[in-house]
């Protein structure tokens, strides 16, 4: 009774917590190694280090239609479909 209740609120918890940690580039530049590849590192890198603008923004591209995909699969997992749009 209370699980199915709560699952708009598990929903959006989740999205909340790994949207922004599937983009965060500054912890592990701050906390990790030079052995350590994030995607938003890379893409910030391409940007301002390389100046490589067209292979920056295809990896955005790319990164975000991955994570809308991940978001409204997981949406028709859990019925909350009305939630994803």
């Amino acid at each position: 009774m209370v699980l199915p209740l709560s699952l708009p609120g598990v929903f959006a918890g989740t999205l909340l917590t790994f949207i922004p940690a599937a983009g965060d580039f500054v912890n592990a530049e701050l906390l990790g190694g030079p052995n350590n590849a994030m995607i938003g590192k890379k893409i910030k890198d391409l940007f301002l280090a390389q100046s490589n603008y067209p292979t920056a923004a295809a990896l955005s591209l790319v990164f975000m239609v991955l994570i809308t995909v991940g978001v409204l699969l997981y949406a028709r997992a859990l019925g909350t479909d009305e939630l994803a749009g």
